[in-house]
């Protein structure tokens, strides 16, 4: 019984019974030869060999079943039974009525080996058999039992006794071993069913992926799971069984586990700690440990059971989580378009500092509210209900550019990209947004659709300037020649003379053409703006008229600044002209002069300008103002609202391409029927005016040196080589850069002055200028053009030490220019 139990074998019964029948048969064997020799020995003596007969059979018997152990427990006890009831029933017939005690060892053995039922069975055939041989040995003496005397009636007595006390043990020992057997039953069939749970919970902790130990009240491992040791770099529970927190974990979480053990074993409360531990493997690992008390079954703190799980990857995850966030949050904290979240019903729920700066609502202000009573203005709000429906529908392409309202009452216009938000069961809960501010993309591209616009007429300008130049230095040169051969009072001078002028009214409609168009030749230097104000202030007195009242106000400590002064007398005529327009009926002009230093905000609000010092020129007029409309197309070129003949829509375009390539800006304040303003702002400068003379000094522009003369074009060159040599130099001339090389080589004396055009074909006039300079390093060198910057420009003659006549020009100018140049230096 004290064998373990198999438990993957059926509980029997029974096997309780085979322990106790080989020991039976072991004790039977052995007492039998020792019981067996004088019983043998008394009935030889007695003169019963039956009883001899018996004895040996019985004992051989006996010990036969005891070797006889392959043969089942069934035939072996039934076996054993069997001979205890023959040996009873011979002992009692030559023995006498003592041997009954056989017949009774015969019942209860049964009842001990078969069971209660063949014990109850076998107590029933005892008494059979005992009235069976009293009936047989009262109706034949001659087998009457040994010592029996007869009398029926008292072996009934006796017979009676021994059925009562052998049925009452028999079922008594029946019933005690029946209640032993089941009770031993359902202690192995619980001890089975705990197996099986213990090897089942077993199972799935060495399963868990968690780590799992238990401790006793000392603090010392009894147990630890696949996970556990593995965390430990153990291979069996006995390496770990009777060690400590110390002897597994460093010092310092060590202490904490032992602190954590002590809390739960004093109190019986669990207890929770993360912390990082170091594995077999040297990897730290972070590991989050519950501890709890493990209770006996009177619920007391018998140890501690402490589950802990790897958390490493899942902290590192919320690690890069949270700092993913951060850097989102970051971003579009940071953002410069404004991000927006709106909830199912539409109203504000997220709102950036990007949202703040472009509308000026801060987001206490704007969180919770709707779009329509906060942004959007009363023409959009059709338009703006349209894109929301769309949003709501989950169309991801509801973009719109609307205008919105700010916190400050303007109107600025947003771009707006959303994206519709659904939840996991697909139903609208809100929408992103993103909003840009394209009110000054709008006005830049308004700003490069008119960059464009004055860079294509100025392009057409520039285009038809080299021959347009060209036909009318032709026409200077003719009609200046005509004048010099008609005498006083010829009536062909008043043709000659209208020619002339009409000449020169196309030199300056082409003037005016490449002035706007940033294409002319300026000659800046430093001036006094005061100075050159009061000189042009006659000639503004007769534009204007009488009933036009001029005034100026000049700040006398003006600072000086850098620009053409011919230039610079254009816009101030321009300007006056255009004021004196606005104002029919006469008013008040006043120009004004003021030093003036540029924020970096007012630079960055307007493109054109930058910040610094300036000097400020304002026109201001009393006349009929302008509306914005107007206002936005002044400085278009051919935009005019004056009527057919009255203007030709260059003059302020003229203006504002001279202030743009003198390096200023100029804006305009003007208010219907209240007047405008025009304020032109130069860069100041720190250094002197210059105070040479504007106009050249009269000089003699005769001479008699050489002169090299390189002009593509025949006539001009025609032109320029009667002007030279009528004026007593000498003349050599060439058609380009090549044959001017060939003449410069032929040519046996010096050449003084290389005049040269700038664009010709095979050479252009700069590289004929070095070119001829290797030869001659004294020669003056005059360049000569009928192109602005294509020419000019990017040969980079827009120098103070480069000597340029500007085409158209008459004989008359070119050859005080030829005069000037040769009277200058040489270096």
């Amino acid at each position: 019984m004290s064998d373990r139990v198999d438990v993957n074998i059926q509980v029997v019964p029974e096997r309780w019974r085979e322990h106790m029948l080989s020991l039976v048969l072991r004790v039977a064997a052995g007492l039998g030869v020792l019981v067996g020799a004088p019983s043998i020995y008394m009935a030889w003596r007695s003169g019963i060999p039956v009883v001899i007969v018996t004895d040996v059979v019985a004992i051989g018997l006996v010990i036969a079943l005891a070797a006889a152990t392959r043969l089942s427990f069934a035939v072996r006890a039934w076996a054993l039974c069997t001979l205890s009831y023959a040996l009873g029933l011979m002992l009692l017939v030559h023995v006498g009525p003592i041997s009954q005690i056989f017949l009774f060892a015969f019942s209860i053995l049964t009842a001990l080996l078969l069971g209660t039922r063949a014990g109850f069975a076998a107590a029933l055939l005892n008494t059979v058999s005992l009235v069976a041989l009293g009936v047989i040995a009262k109706m034949s003496p001659s087998l009457a039992l040994r010592g029996w005397d007869g009398n029926m009636v008292g072996w009934l007595v006796v017979t009676l006794n021994f059925t009562l006390i052998n049925t009452l043990l028999t079922l008594a020992i029946g019933r005690a071993l029946s209640a032993v057997d089941g009770a031993l039953q359902r202690e192995i069939a619980t001890r089975v069913s705990l197996d099986r749970e213990r090897t089942l919970l077993r199972t799935l902790v060495d399963a868990l992926p968690d780590v799992v130990f238990t401790k006793d009240q000392t603090g010392r491992f009894m147990t630890g799971n696949k996970a556990g040791l593995g965390l430990l770099g153990l291979e069996g529970e006995a390496q770990l069984a009777g060690s400590t927190s110390h002897d597994v974990y460093d010092a310092g979480i060590a202490d904490c586990m032992v602190a954590d053990d002590h809390e739960v074993l004093r109190h019986g409360t669990p207890r929770q700690r993360e912390g990082v531990i170091v594995d077999a493997a040297g990897r730290a690992r972070t590991i989050l440990t519950i501890k709890v008390p493990l209770r006996d079954s009177s619920g007391d703190v018998s140890g501690v059971l402490a589950i802990g799980r790897d958390v490493t990857e899942r902290r590192e995850a919320e690690a890069e989580r949270d700092q993913l966030l951060a850097q989102l949050q970051l971003q579009i904290a940071r953002m410069p378009i404004a991000y927006i979240h709106t909830d199912r019903d539409g109203r504000f729920s997220q709102w950036n500092p990007a949202a703040e700066r472009i509308f000026g609502f801060t987001a206490d202000e704007a969180l919770g509210r709707h779009p329509m009573e906060l942004l959007v203005p009363e023409s959009d709000r059709e338009t703006f209900a349209h894109m929301f429906a769309e949003i709501k529908d989950g169309n991801m392409d509801a973009h719109r550019e609307l205008h919105a309202k700010t916190r400050s009452g303007g109107l600025i216009t947003c771009e707006w990209h959303n994206t519709p938000l659904f939840d996991e069961q697909g139903q609208y809960v809100g929408a992103l947004s993103l909003a840009v501010n394209v009110t000054e993309r709008h006005k830049l591209e308004l700003r490069l659709r008119q960059a464009q616009k004055m860079e294509a007429v100025g392009k057409l300008a520039g285009g038809v300037a080299h021959d347009f130049n060209n036909l009318l230095t032709v026409i200077f040169g003719c009609s200046e020649e005509l004048l010099e051969d008609l005498e006083e009072g010829d009536h062909r001078r008043e043709a000659v003379i209208a020619m002339n002028e009409a000449g020169h009214r196309a030199a300056a409609l082409t003037r005016q053409l490449l002035a706007f168009s940033r294409q002319s030749i300026l000659q800046p230097r430093i001036v006094d703006l005061n100075a050159i104000v009061a000189e042009t202030g006659g000639l503004l007195n007769r534009l204007i008229g009488e009933d036009v009242q001029l005034s100026m106000v000049l700040d006398p400590a003006l600072q000086s600044t850098r620009l053409d002064p011919t230039q610079l007398d254009q816009v101030l005529m321009n300007l006056a002209i255009n004021a004196r327009d606005a104002m029919p009926h006469g008013g008040q002009l006043t120009i004004e002069t003021a030093n003036i230093e540029l924020s970096e905000q007012y630079a960055a609000s307007r493109s054109d300008c930058s910040a610094g010092p300036h000097v400020m020129l304002a026109i201001t007029d009393t006349g009929t103002g302008m509306t914005p409309d107007v206002q936005s197309r002044i400085f278009e070129p051919f935009f005019t609202t004056k009527g057919v003949g009255r203007g030709t829509g260059l003059g302020l375009a003229t203006v504002f391409g001279i202030v743009q390539q003198s390096g200023g800006c100029i804006h305009v304040y003007s208010e219907a029927n209240l007047g405008t303003t025009f304020k032109v702002y130069f860069p100041a400068v720190a250094s002197p005016v210059d105070r040479a003379e504007r106009a050249a000094p009269s000089l003699d522009a005769t001479g008699s040196e050489t002169v090299l003369l390189v002009e593509d074009d025949a006539p001009v060159r025609e032109i320029a080589f009667n002007a030279l040599r009528e004026r007593g130099y000498r003349i050599l001339t060439a058609v380009d850069g090549v044959e001017a090389l060939r003449v410069a080589a032929e040519h046996d004396g010096a050449i003084d002055m290389l005049l040269t055009d700038v664009v010709m074909p095979n050479a252009s006039g700069p590289e004929l200028a070095t070119a001829i300079r290797e030869r001659y390093p004294d020669v003056r060198v005059l360049f000569m053009s009928g192109y602005t910057d294509d020419a000019v420009v990017r040969h980079g003659l827009l120098r103070a030490d480069v000597a340029f006549i500007q085409k158209p020009y008459a004989p008359s100018i070119l050859a005080r220019r030829v005069r000037e140049t040769l009277n200058q230096p040489v270096g």
